[in-house]
């Protein structure tokens, strides 16, 4: 009777120790994370038959060094990022796009006073005469300097403060998702950081949840999640019914828009190979 007791005790513990424990960076500009990738994230775990639970772990990383400690696996074991090849290589990819191809649909932050600069531009030529503002590590880099369109590179929450104060930086592309989301959270802060009205910048691109190589148990977890999701309707769900996305639809006005296509250089296998069903805005290759 006595080991039945022990048994009975420990039991709480061995289910406890069988949690997928997901470890994800808090980052000080984070409301779209709460309201879309953290949710997304909670869909698919919940889906995956998977006992779970999600930790925020407080560091101050640009997305290189981010990157990692995500491959260690010590601090961090999963993000979400814009893909690339040596994202791909270092980190367990989980190849489902989150945005559905929105990723690559971009609008620009820019200074309220360069619209008029900005409405007179119709190709990437004379973009090219415009400097884009970009994050330490961030893989659609490669996509800007490919274009011939310059760079400059910085802490995130940095080019917030520069775009506001004018005069280094004339625009800073964010998917169209992002910049309403970080409008709303940032007007106060930033009053003279406006959405550009005039141009869409397009090109193949996805975001994916990131594992540490040290967590492949979470990496099927998630696939297998994401995969359920879909095919019992409720990633849909949210994706069409998610407040952010919404905005963002409502707000971009993409069809009254000049569009730039810029070629991505680092188009990887996987990138390629997403099936349709997991695209809205699939990827359009090419200028």
């Amino acid at each position: 009777m006595k080991w039945l007791i022990t048994l009975c005790l420990c039991l709480p513990l061995l289910a406890q120790a069988q949690d997928l424990v997901v470890k994800i960076p808090k980052r000080p500009v984070n409301h779209l994370d709460s309201d879309y990738q953290l949710k997304l994230l909670d869909l698919a775990l919940r889906h995956s038959g998977q006992a779970f639970k999600i930790e925020q772990v407080d560091v101050d990383l640009n997305q290189f060094t981010l990157q990692q400690q995500l491959k260690t696996g010590k601090t961090i074991n999963l993000f979400w990022m814009g893909t690339s090849s040596a994202l791909e290589s270092a980190l367990l990819a989980v190849p489902v796009p989150l945005f559905r191809g929105l990723e690559g649909l971009r609008l620009s932050f820019i200074h309220e006073k360069d619209q008029e600069k900005f409405s007179q531009i119709e190709t990437l030529e004379q973009l090219k005469k415009m400097r884009a503002a970009q994050g330490i590590g961030w893989s659609d880099n490669k996509i800007y300097q490919a274009a011939g369109i310059p760079t400059y590179m910085t802490r995130f929450t940095n080019l917030f403060r520069l775009m506001n104060d004018g005069g280094r930086l004339d625009f800073f592309p964010r998917n169209i998702v992002e910049i309403f989301a970080e409008q709303r959270e940032l007007a106060s802060q930033y009053p003279n950081l406006v959405v550009e009205q005039h141009l869409l910048i397009r090109y193949p691109f996805a975001e994916f949840f990131f594992v540490s190589p040290q967590y492949p148990k979470l990496a099927k977890a998630l696939t297998r999640g994401l995969e359920s999701a879909y095919a019992d309707g409720s990633f849909m769900r949210f994706f069409r019914e998610n407040p952010a996305i919404r905005t963002a639809l409502a707000s971009a006005n993409l069809a009254g828009r000049t569009t730039i296509k810029l070629a991505n250089p680092d188009m990887t296998p996987l990138l390629r190979s997403i099936p349709a069903q997991y695209w809205d805005y699939p990827p359009s290759q090419g200028q």
